[in-house]
């Protein structure tokens, strides 16, 4: 890489399931390997303060891989904790504060899709849009219109080098092996064709339900949290012809072309249900 790094991570939702399930894990196992010596400074509107943080990191780390005790300190070392509401500026003078003579600050947007712009927003009257990154986690708005919306917004911000559109599960091994066990293992490429495969089915199964996510399943739903992205991804994986290059870009533009060819679904095609008390969520 010739681009110049990136001198701190800030992460927005901070208290929030996705960083439960999947940020403070990841940054435990890059910690360990030796691949963040940045700043943390973690952003949520709950509360607390950095040590009632820690704890909710260890509760992470004890449920979702375990806990590497000397990772797990160097974490807590690097981790500061800005409490404050995203429509408020003094959360975002509070965070240039935090980020002092940085200027390269990497912003990673772990909320609902109605707040990207309005922290987009914030980041930039505060200066802390100068120099930096932006990474906007799934679903990217509600439907096209939205999402081009909201492209328009973030790039009245941030130029569109900077801006880092991204779904977690992508980065899942299971996930991306899939290309590699296809195009890597001639036999199974030679049979992977719909002269010798009748169908797939793809299940996603999960062992709990909303748990307290009722706020966000009330903007995004079931639908735009895991199947426009997550499962058609997974169907484009499965279907996508080889890429014709190396590298993400070859990879995503043979998935897109894929994607053009599905027949869109009817209603007569669906079936839809609701989490088993799902109304009785706050």
């Amino acid at each position: 890489m010739t681009t110049a790094r990136s001198e701190a991570l800030v992460f927005f939702g901070a208290t929030g399931d996705l960083a439960y399930k999947q940020i403070f894990p990841a940054l435990q196992a890059m910690i360990r390997h030796g691949r963040l010596d940045l700043p943390i400074i973690a952003v949520a509107k709950a509360g607390w303060d950095v040590q009632k943080l820690r704890e909710r990191v260890r509760d992470s780390l004890s449920h979702h891989g375990g806990v590497d005790e000397a990772a797990f300190a160097q974490l807590c070392a690097r981790l500061s904790y800005i409490d404050g509401d995203y429509q408020d500026a003094s959360t975002f003078t509070a965070l240039r504060t935090a980020l002092g003579k940085m200027e390269r600050p990497l912003h990673y947007l772990a909320i609902p899709p109605s707040l990207f712009a309005t922290v987009a927003e914030g980041l930039a009257k505060s200066g802390c849009a100068e120099g930096a990154r932006v990474v906007v986690e799934k679903p990217f708005g509600r439907d096209l219109a939205s999402a081009r919306e909201l492209n328009a917004t973030l790039r009245q911000f941030f130029p569109e080098a900077a801006i880092f559109r991204i779904d977690h599960y992508m980065g899942k091994e299971p996930v991306q092996n899939l290309i590699y066990f296809r195009f890597a293992n001639p036999l199974v490429e030679a049979a992977f064709n719909n002269r010798h495969v009748t169908s797939v089915q793809i299940t996603m199964a999960e062992n709990f339900g909303v748990q307290g996510r009722g706020r966000f399943y009330e903007e995004a739903g079931a639908i735009r949290d895991v199947l426009q992205n997550h499962l058609l991804k997974i169907v484009a994986c499965l279907t996508m012809e080889g890429p014709s290059a190396a590298g993400h870009e070859a990879t995503r533009d043979e998935r897109a072309l894929a994607l053009t060819k599905v027949r869109p679904l009817a209603a007569a095609d669906v079936v839809r249900g609701q989490f088993r008390g799902y109304r009785d969520e706050p």
